[in-house]
Formats: C-alpha cells, structure tokens, sequence
C-alpha cells in the first residue's frame, strides 16, 4: 500500500515513514547527540503507524517528527530538520503537519518537552510553558535496597493502565502495555487495599536503561521513592537516565545521592488545555511524555 505524501508548500512535502526512513532518521536524530537508534524509530511507527513524519525537499530527505496519540491527548516528538534547511519554514511545516494529524485523532490537547533554545520557535507554533524538568543520569549504577514491590505483569496491568489514565490525562495504554509486557523490561506498582497509588517502569537496553514513567498520587513521596529505589536497584551496571519536574526535590535528592548528575534541562509545553494533574510524575521519554 502506498502512503501518501502531502505537499505542504512549493518547496517542501511531507510523507509517512515507513521503514525504509528508519536509517536517515538515526543518523538525522544522532547530528543531536540523541543517542537514538533504528529500533526507535520502529517502535515509534508501531505505536503510531501514521503519526510519524519524513520531510521531503523534492525527494531528498531533509527532516523527521514523530507524534502519539493518547485519547484527547497526544505528545509531539523527535523534529530535527537538516541543517541547511532551518529557518526556511521547515520545522514549522512539520509542526503543523502533526497538529493536524493529532486534531485528526481527536486530540486536544498536544504535549512536548522542548530545549530552553526552542521555546520560543513553540510558543510561536501556539504551545505555552507549563513546568521545567531535568534529564538526569548515572554511569554505571550501583544501588543497594532491600524494600520489595510485586511486578506489574499481566494480571495488574489494566488497574495501572486505569490509574495511569487519571493521573496522565489520556490513555496510555498502547504505550504501557508495550514497555511493561516486554521482556527485559521492568515494572512494580505500589497499593493501598486493592487499589493503585503509584507505578514504575523502566525500558532496560543492553548498555543503558530509561526509568519511566513513574506516577505516584500527589504528595504521596515515601511511595515515590519506594518505587525508584526497587527498579534502580535492579539496574546495576547500566547507565540510567530519568526526566522529573524540578519541583520534586525529594526524588531529585534521593537520586542525586545515588550518583545521578543533570544532563540537560527541558521544558514541558502544551499546546491546548493543560492536562498536568497534582500527580508525582517521571516522563517515560522525551518523544512520548
């Protein structure tokens, strides 16, 4: 079947990546220092099959973004635009392509993390500032405790989908299902009786790990932690990476005394109403919130 290509100016048309992209778009995303590779980009269009982005200069390939839908939310990510090609309008193009393909799902609210250096080319494409957030890591992490959690698995997975859903605002549950019901991967909730006040899960690769997301219920921090101490600990030996607001100052300290050092900042920003709730949050990346 033939994707479609959309022209979108005289200049520059947009089309839908297919696999054949997967190799330019890492090479495009790493000139960033993203540290991406080709399953990415796979896992992206398995998400989201037609929300991820190739731009066309002709039919030289010239930029990428990747967008999800999430119900009434969706989240924009991954827009890198060849050097030679910034400020001509690309990347705004390319914004609007994804708004559009979002509005398209029913989404009404589209979240992002941007680069302090592109907040203003955002809140130019209509998107406001709603909280800062550290990217934080750790070489080689070694982490003793001794607290236990039970794993989410596949008997728990629709209570944390559930909790999830009231915390984050849309329905993640395409995404949680894929990283807790991977192998490999690791995942523990935290409950009061039989209900639900907080998760974690971390996507472990071969030398590296990303912890999130983690979501516990607002002010609810001894859980919080409880939660990152078990999953860090089954981390030793990998370089690890989280996202936080800066405003949760007891997981900032608990991991900095761990080893973790900032890495670089973002800012979270939303383009329609904002759908943040008073929850304890760690992005599950910086692609798909």
């Amino acid at each position: 079947m033939l994707r479609p290509i959309y022209n979108l100016s005289p200049m520059f048309q947009v089309k839908q990546m297919s696999p054949k992209d997967f190799s330019f778009a890492t090479e495009l995303a790493n000139t960033m220092n993203w540290n991406m590779s080709t399953q990415d980009f796979e896992f992206m269009t398995q998400l989201e099959p037609d929300g991820c982005f190739v731009l066309l200069d002709d039919s030289k390939r010239v930029g990428i973004a990747t967008s999800i839908s999430y119900g009434k939310v969706g989240w924009f990510g991954n827009l890198i635009v060849k050097e030679e090609y910034r400020n001509m309008g690309a990347g705004s193009l390319l914004v609007k392509h994804a708004v559009d393909y979002l509005r398209g799902k029913g989404v009404e609210t589209i979240g992002l993390y941007a680069y302090p250096k592109l907040i203003k080319f955002y809140s130019n494409q209509g998107f406001k500032a709603d909280d800062d957030f550290t990217v934080l890591n750790a070489q080689t992490l070694n982490v003793s405790n001794k607290e236990t959690l039970p794993p989410i698995g596949k008997h728990n997975i629709y209570a944390v989908t559930k909790f999830d859903r009231e915390c984050f605002g849309g329905d993640r549950k395409k995404l949680l299902e894929s990283i807790i019901l991977e192998e490999g991967n690791l995942s523990y909730y935290a409950s009061k009786g039989n209900e639900v006040v907080g998760y974690v899960a971390a996507t472990v690769y071969e030398t590296m790990a990303w912890v999130g997301p983690l979501i516990c219920q607002g002010g609810n921090v001894d859980d919080a932690v409880t939660l990152l101490k078990v999953v860090l600990a089954k981390l030793t030996g990998l370089k690890v990476y989280v996202a936080l607001p800066k405003t949760e100052i007891a997981l900032a300290d608990m991991l900095s005394a761990v080893g973790f050092k900032e890495d670089f900042s973002v800012v979270r920003m939303y383009l329609g109403p904002s759908v943040a709730k008073n929850c304890i949050y760690l992005a599950e990346s910086l692609e798909r919130g």
